[in-house]
Formats: C-alpha cells, sequence, structure tokens
C-alpha cells in the first residue's frame, strides 16, 4: 500500500511538465493590476517545487518550512518599498525550485518562461506612450523592471534556440526572441537591449574558431557599433530631443548613488563588517544634499537602491556579504563555462553574462517578484544533470538503479 508521500509524489510527478506554465499566468495577472493573485500564485508554484522529491531530500523541509513562515511578506505588495531580506530568500528558494531538474526538463522550462513575454508585449502595445513616463510605475513595472525582465527572457529565448532539437520548438524560440528584442526596444531601456545582445555575442564567439582577419574584422565592427551607441546616447547635442540629456544625467546620478552607498557604508568599522542593515540607512544619507545630480533632477529624497547589486549587498550586509556575492559569482561562471564546454546547456553562460553586467548598473530583483523568481529559478539551470534524482536509485547515492529496484 503506498504511502500518503508517495502518492504526493505521483501527483507532482505527473503536474510536472505542466507547473513551470505559472510564470506567464503569473506575468498575464501582474500586468493586468492583480498582483496579489499573482504573486501569490507563485507562491503555490514554488510550494509544491520544494515538495517534489522531499521525500528523499529533507532539505527541502526547511526550505518549505521557511517559504511557509515568510509566504505573508513575500505576497505582500513590494512596489516602491526598500528591499529586505525577503529579496534574497525569494531568489534562493527559487534557486531550490529548479535544482538538479534534466536537460529535457529544463527544455520545457524555457518553453514557459520564454512565455511571459506574450503579457509583458502585450502590457506595452496596450499602453502605448503611458508606459515610457519617467519612472513612475505602470501596472508594478517601472522601466528598469520590465527592461529586465525583457533582457532576461531574450537571453532564454537564445538558449532555448541553442537546445532546441525540433523545427518546432526552434521557430518557437526565434519568435520569443524577436519578442523578447521588441519588448526591450518598447521599454526604451538601453541596458535590455545592448547587454543581452551583447551576452549573445560573447557565446556566439567563444562557440566557434576564428581566424585573425575574422577575429580583427569583428572587433572593428564591435567598436564602431559602440562608438556610435555612446555618441548618440550621451554625446548627441541636438537640444530638440531631451531625451539623450536625460540619460547622461540618469547615468550621472547612478555613479554618484553607488559612490555614496559604499562611502556612506565605509564611514565606521562597523559598518564594513556588518553592513547598515535593510531598510533606509543609505537612502537617508545620499539623497539630494550629498547627490548633486538628485538636486538636477529636482528629487526630494535619494534612491531605495544601489544602483549596483554589489554596492547594496556590501550595505546591507557588509564585507561578508560582498565576498559571498562575488564568490557566488566567480562560481556560476566556472559551472557555465563547463556546460558551455560540455554542450550540456546552452543558455547558462550567456545568463551568467547578462545578470552580472546588469547588476553592476541595477538591483535587478528590486520588489518585483516575478523578476526574483525567474532570475533564481533560471540560476538552477547550473546543477542541471542528465538524470532525474527522483528516478529509481536516486535516493541512495552510489546505488546503482538496477539494485536500488530490489530493494522495493
Amino acid at each position: 500500500m503506498k504511502t500518503a508521500q508517495q502518492l504526493l509524489q505521483r501527483g507532482l510527478n505527473a503536474l510536472d511538465p505542466w507547473l513551470d506554465a505559472v510564470f506567464p499566468i503569473a506575468t498575464a495577472l501582474i500586468c493586468a493590476r492583480q498582483r496579489l493573485a499573482g504573486y501569490s500564485l507563485l507562491v503555490i508554484y514554488l510550494l509544491l517545487r520544494l515538495l517534489q522529491r522531499s521525500d528523499h531530500e529533507p532539505w527541502r523541509w526547511i526550505l518549505l518550512s521557511l517559504l511557509v513562515v515568510n509566504a505573508g511578506l513575500i505576497i505582500e505588495d513590494r512596489d516602491l518599498r526598500p528591499g529586505g531580506a525577503s529579496d534574497y530568500l525569494i531568489v534562493a528558494l527559487s534557486f531550490a525550485a529548479g535544482f538538479q531538474r534534466t536537460k529535457e526538463q529544463w527544455i520545457r522550462g524555457l518553453l514557459w518562461m520564454c512565455s511571459c513575454i506574450l503579457p509583458l508585449l502585450v502590457l506595452s502595445l496596450a499602453a502605448g506612450d503611458k508606459m515610457i513616463d519617467g519612472a513612475s510605475s505602470f501596472s508594478g513595472f517601472n522601466i528598469n523592471k520590465l527592461g529586465f525582465l525583457a533582457g532576461l527572457l531574450t537571453v532564454l529565448a537564445y538558449g532555448w534556440l541553442r537546445q532546441a532539437k525540433s523545427i518546432t520548438n526552434k521557430c518557437l524560440a526565434i519568435t520569443a526572441l524577436g519578442f523578447g528584442i521588441t519588448e526591450a526596444l518598447l521599454t526604451q531601456s538601453r541596458a535590455s537591449l545592448a547587454v543581452p545582445l551583447l551576452a549573445i555575442i560573447v557565446d556566439l564567439a567563444i562557440s566557434r574558431r576564428w581566424t585573425l582577419k575574422q577575429l580583427l574584422a569583428t572587433g572593428a565592427l564591435c567598436l564602431t557599433l559602440t562608438s556610435g551607441a555612446m555618441y548618440s546616447w550621451y554625446f548627441h547635442t541636438d537640444t530638440t530631443y531631451n531625451l539623450a540629456t536625460d540619460y547622461r544625467l540618469g547615468e550621472l546620478n547612478r555613479a554618484e548613488t553607488i559612490q555614496c552607498w559604499f562611502q556612506t557604508t565605509a564611514r565606521s568599522s562597523r559598518g564594513v563588517w556588518l553592513g547598515l542593515g535593510y531598510g533606509k540607512p543609505a537612502q537617508e544619507q545620499c539623497g539630494p544634499e550629498r547627490i548633486p545630480s538628485l538636486r538636477k533632477m529636482e528629487k526630494s529624497e535619494g534612491l531605495q537602491h544601489a544602483h549596483n547589486f554589489y554596492a547594496q549587498i556590501f550595505t546591507e550586509s557588509g564585507i561578508g556579504g560582498l565576498i559571498l556575492a562575488a564568490g557566488l559569482t566567480m562560481a556560476g561562471f566556472r559551472k557555465a563555462w563547463n556546460q558551455h564546454n560540455h554542450a550540456t546547456q546552452g543558455f547558462t553562460l550567456p545568463l551568467m553574462i547578462y545578470l552580472t553586467l546588469m547588476a553592476l548598473g541595477i538591483t535587478y530583483w528590486q520588489v518585483m517578484m516575478i523578476n526574483q523568481v525567474l532570475v533564481g529559478y533560471s540560476l538552477a539551470g547550473l546543477t542541471a544533470t542528465d538524470r532525474d534524482p527522483s528516478a529509481a536509485g536516486a535516493a541512495i547515492p552510489g546505488t546503482p538503479p538496477d539494485a536500488s529496484a530490489q530493494q522495493g
């Protein structure tokens, strides 16, 4: 007679191919201003994913307990609220939800994750000019949040294309890639367009052998395109087009904010070793009185985040958190490089490039739960396996499959 746990695992395994459909559904709910429903659905998704293999992996019950205890904090409306420990918790739980899934499962997962671009594109087309309205929030998104998500989905669509084997999947991946680039263009976020394309170009460049002539020609082309973009964005003098001026002022504000957050934290030995904690300590000290660009932008208070992940984590948790973040980044690149060389995962290297470059300019998971879940879950691709850990024999490390089957 099967136990309740065995029945639960059988039911979860039957649901497994469809669970990731929660991503586009939750995105659609958020776009429709039903954020509470969207966030609640994501929490239920994490709960079900963590329950999978919990009969063989008891550590999952610890994470399940953390999820249940913090569910109220996670689900609450998080817009325009300073970050907290729950932001990191969501990313960690999402990583655990995708831990050690198979390559075949990841191909399905990429399909569902890339499907998130459809409600985003509908939202953007319906919003029209209202979507680009300074830094004001539109349906829970602003330009940075929406741009980051568009760029992330573009990179994932490229990874899906690399791993797709059937003509149907390849066509769908190409469509998702085109939609992702279109969404990035609609947000008018430079980083959401430039960084994914750079990540893809780097991945393609290291995937083939180059002659010296090809390398020089490609380098010259990239230098020309980069110089043209820099001139257009930062040095164009046409005063009838104010967006270029706004870009320069915005970049100056980011640089001054990052510098202020680092300096504020480093003022005391306690700040260096333990950080200033979560909430508003750095924001309150990095206001218009210390940042000239904020005065030019007529802002009454400082930014709620550092516009740099590493500055943010240093301010919140000190040098220990900064070292941990840097170490995890290097470990992620090492694993992604190995997967790239062995052709086991096509999306993890461009994903690491994208997330690391974006981390230098924004705190990419700030307050937007769908972004946090997709970041954590996609990073779990670094742990992909050839064989499902829940299969026979996986429960007992080192036990051959046939021996495990005989034990039943």
